[in-house]
């Protein structure tokens, strides 16, 4: 995708885009096909370009579909959907020309009269499962040199559990169940196991009767949850940089796609959309993970009786908020302080009177040094067409960066004890950063003076005020 008209804010839906679409529609692989749309194109602008650019039988219905290299899933994109806000929620690399190999690009598919989408390479069962079908049916000598679950291990220990699933694996296949619980390894790497053609063939089979998938406890928590009409629990537990972050988004992409029939619905639209807003506030780089999540997260689904999506509900917890103030060697604080930093133009650097990171308490406590700077500020624009899409007003964004900025400049606040008087309060400043601290909040410097030297508590509907003593503040 190549931006041709950035002369202002103003153009910018307004601007030029190129698209590249590789059809899928034959077993023969078919050229690019290289198509101009702006942010208010929508799905069914784009598909008619194609059609008439690659002269294909109208009569027909055709389907845009965006694959994600996160996992190699593919979302089928509503007619009323717009492909350049989704291409500007993609990695900066995969922006430009958005090639296939880079792991972000759009098909375009056939689609059935029913809805459906015709796959021309439909993968349904593997060899793997007809060859133990076969041994269960006493059809074929026993021998197997891994097993999908690790109740059926001959022998139950820790070296063979190990084993067994380090020889899953080897062979790309990162789930294993242990009854009804279900193991993932993260392959760090593109695997294209969760495009909807698995999520139908999942759909309404008995766990353990097809290979190990996330797709199939999804499944069975959403028909148990039909049959039984009652609610349904999925736990993902891990260490950082296991992967439960992207196993809570195939999750939600299966269960909204059970009912939705491929399409991406506008719940999940929303849930996945809102991504990097939770990623840019809740996720830091550790010493073992560059995006880690520090926040524990709660999603509820809600159904109607018949099974359709009715809406959703978020809700994070455990942040960990002694990370604002002080990091770990090696690690750095929440990433939307980088973005906003490194990211906004000068106009908004004057408004928010923003600085470089190494100026800031909360940034530079163990010698600061920042690689990625073009990455962050991508991530910026990522941020803010994100807030966008979720539904963040101009005003509300302004707020929230206001407050942002605030934070970094509390870190600069000093303490220290009254030299005079027999109050043994204490003094704060530098003047020009309680000065900039009022502006941001909108608050009047004697009430933050206030707020930031004394102690309010409430007992038996009583307030008590009280001045901090001094021990040493910084």
């Amino acid at each position: 995708m190549s931006f041709k008209d950035a002369d202002s804010a103003v153009c910018q839906a307004k601007a030029a885009y190129n698209l590249h679409i590789y059809p899928q529609l034959s077993t023969e692989s078919a050229p690019c096909c290289k198509v101009t749309a702006t942010k208010d194109s929508t799905s069914s602008d784009v598909i008619k370009d194609v059609i008439n650019t690659l002269n294909l039988d109208a009569s027909k219905h055709y389907v845009l579909v965006e694959v994600k290299e996160s996992g190699g899933e593919e979302w089928v994109l509503d007619i009323n959907d717009s492909p350049v806000h989704r291409v500007l929620l993609w990695p900066r690399r995969a922006q430009d020309e958005h090639p296939q190999k880079d792991g972000y690009y759009f098909l375009l598919q056939e689609r059935n009269t029913d809805g459906t989408i015709k796959y021309v390479q439909m993968q349904l069962l593997s060899k793997e499962t007809d060859a133990r079908r076969l041994v269960e049916r006493g059809f074929l000598p026993w021998h197997q040199e891994d097993f999908d679950d690790l109740c059926n291990l001959p022998s139950l220990t820790e070296t063979t559990i190990l084993e067994n699933l380090k020889c899953r694996f080897l062979k790309h296949k990162i789930y294993t169940y242990a009854g009804s619980i279900l193991i993932a390894i993260n392959p760090f790497k593109f695997l294209p196991i969760y495009n909807p053609k698995y999520v139908k063939m999942y759909e309404n089979h008995q766990l353990g009767k097809l290979e190990p998938h996330i797709f199939a406890i999804a499944d069975v928590a959403y028909h148990t949850m039909l049959k039984k009409h009652v609610n349904q629990c999925i736990v993902i537990s891990g260490e950082s940089g296991s992967g439960k972050t992207q196993s809570t988004n195939f999750l939600i992409h299966c269960l909204t796609a059970l009912s939705q029939k491929g399409y991406a619905s506008g719940v999940e639209r929303t849930i996945l959309g809102a991504g990097p807003v939770l990623e840019a506030f809740g996720n830091a780089k550790t010493a073992h993970n560059n995006n880690s999540s520090r926040f524990g997260k709660f999603i509820q689904v809600n159904y109607l009786e018949n099974g359709i999506v009715r809406g959703a509900v978020v809700e994070k917890y455990l942040l960990e908020k002694s990370r604002l103030v002080s990091q770990e060697k090696d690690e750095r604080n929440y990433h939307v302080f980088y973005y906003l930093l490194l990211g906004v133009n000068e106009e908004e650097r004057k408004e928010f009177h923003l600085k470089q990171p190494e100026d800031y308490f909360y940034l530079n406590q163990h010698n600061l040094k920042i690689e990625d700077g073009e990455d962050l500020r991508h991530d910026f624009e990522r941020l803010k067409q994100a807030m966008e899409m979720v539904g963040f007003l101009s005003a509300t964004k302004k707020q929230i960066f206001s407050i942002l900025s605030a934070i970094l400049y509390l870190g600069n606040v000093t303490y220290k004890k009254k030299a005079t008087g027999r109050d043994e309060g204490l003094e704060v400043g530098p003047p020009e950063v309680l000065d900039i601290l009022s502006q941001l909040l909108k608050v009047k410097r004697e009430i933050l003076v206030e707020v930031l030297t004394k102690r309010k508590t409430l007992h038996l509907q009583v307030v008590f005020v009280k001045s901090e003593k001094y021990f040493g503040y910084k």
